[in-house]
C-alpha cells in the first residue's frame, strides 16, 4: 500500500499518482521474495538504467536512477528483506517526498526566504556527500583494509567475552529483596523465572556471552569487575529497572579473521577518509567569519588575509 494515499487526501486532490514498469529489457522489477542480497548491490542493477520512469506524480517523473540514489541512504541491515520490498519502500519515500514539494510550491513555500536558503544548504550537503563517495574509493582500499587487518587486529587477543544472568526487577527495594532470597540459597535460574522483569527470565535469566560494547555502560562495568560465581552485591540501575547480576564464566576470544573483520574495518576506514576529505576541503578554501554580527563595519571586498 502507498504510503502517500495520507497525503493524497490532504492535498485535496491536487497531485495524481501514475506508477510504470521499468522499461522491458532494461532493469526489471526486483523478483517477489528474492533477497536484496545488498543495497549496494542492488542500486547498482537500477543505476545500470537511471532515466527509466517508474513512476510519475503529477507528471514529474520519478526515475530508477532515483530509487537507486535513496537506496543508497537506507541501512543496509535492510538488504535481509525481498528485493521487491526494499524497492517499493524506496519509492514510496520518492513519491511521499515529491508530493509533499508539489504542494508545498503549490502554496508558494519554496518562495519563503527560510525555504530558499534550506535549498541552498541541502544542494551543498548532496554535493558534500557526492564528493565524499568520490573520493573514499580512493583512500579505502583492500590494502588499506588488510594493512589496518594486520596493524590492530592480527596477531592480537580478541575480546574478552563474559557469560551471566540477571534478575531485573522494577524497584531498589524489589532488588533488595531478591538478594536476600539469594543470600539464604534460593537458585538465580528459578528465583529469575519467577520474578524477574528482563525478557531473559524465560531462559532463567541467562544472557550467555556477551562483550563489554554489547552492554550498557552500567551492566558491562559490573559484569567485568565479577569473577565466574560471584554475585553483585546491590541492584545496578540500568534503563530504569534495577538487575542483579551474577557472573557464571569468562572467555578470551582469538582475533577475527579478516573476513569476519572486513565490515567493521571498513567503516572505520570510510570515517577516517570521510574526516580527512572534509579537513582538506576546509583547509583549501578561504574563510572570513566575522562573527555574529555580520559584516557590519566590515567591507569583505578590503579583508586582508591573516599573515
Amino acid at each position: 500500500m502507498i504510503r502517500l494515499s495520507l497525503y493524497r487526501h490532504a492535498a485535496a486532490g491536487l497531485i495524481a499518482v501514475s506508477l510504470c514498469s521499468p522499461t522491458y529489457g532494461q532493469t526489471p522489477t526486483p523478483k517477489p521474495n528474492a533477497a536484496a542480497d545488498s543495497l549496494a548491490n542492488l542500486a547498482a542493477q537500477f543505476a545500470k538504467s537511471p532515466d527509466t520512469v517508474v513512476a510519475d506524480v503529477n507528471g514529474l517523473p520519478i526515475t530508477l536512477g532515483m530509487v537507486a540514489d535513496r537506496l543508497r541512504d537506507f541501512p543496509e541491515k535492510l538488504s535481509v528483506l525481498p528485493a521487491d520490498i526494499v524497492y517499493k519502500s524506496a519509492l514510496d519515500d520518492l513519491i511521499e517526498q515529491r508530493a509533499l514539494a508539489v504542494k508545498a510550491k503549490a502554496l508558494g513555500l519554496d518562495k519563503l526566504p527560510e525555504t530558499r536558503r534550506r535549498l541552498e544548504e541541502s544542494a551543498d550537503q548532496t554535493l558534500g556527500q557526492a564528493l565524499i563517495r568520490r573520493i573514499t574509493p580512493e583512500l579505502v582500499t583492500d590494502k588499506a583494509i588488510e594493512d589496518r587487518y594486520a596493524a590492530t587486529i592480527a596477531g592480537h587477543p580478541g575480546p574478552e567475552e563474559v557469560r551471566f544472568r540477571v534478575i531485573a526487577t522494577e524497584t531498589k527495594s524489589d532488588g533488595m529483596i531478591v538478594l536476600d532470597r539469594l543470600g539464604k540459597g534460593t537458585d538465580f535460574a528459578g528465583l529469575a523465572r519467577a520474578v524477574s522483569k528482563d525478557p531473559s527470565a524465560i531462559n532463567g535469566g541467562e544472557i550467555g556471552f556477551a562483550a563489554r560494547d554489547r552492554l550498557t555502560p552500567e551492566i558491562g562495568a559490573v559484569v567485568f569487575s565479577l569473577m565466574p560465581g560471584q554475585t553483585t552485591a546491590f541492584p545496578v540501575p540500568s534503563h530504569g529497572r534495577w538487575f542483579i547480576i551474577q557472573v557464571e564464566g569468562r572467555r578470551q576470544l582469538g582475533a577475527p579473521t579478516l573476513a569476519e573483520a572486513r565490515p567493521e574495518l571498513t567503516n572505520a576506514l570510510k570515517r577516517e577518509a570521510a574526516a580527512t576529505i572534509i579537513q582538506k576541503s576546509r583547509a583549501s578554501v578561504e574563510v572570513n567569519d566575522y562573527g555574529p554580527t555580520g559584516t557590519r563595519g566590515h567591507d569583505p571586498n578590503t579583508q586582508k588575509k591573516s599573515p
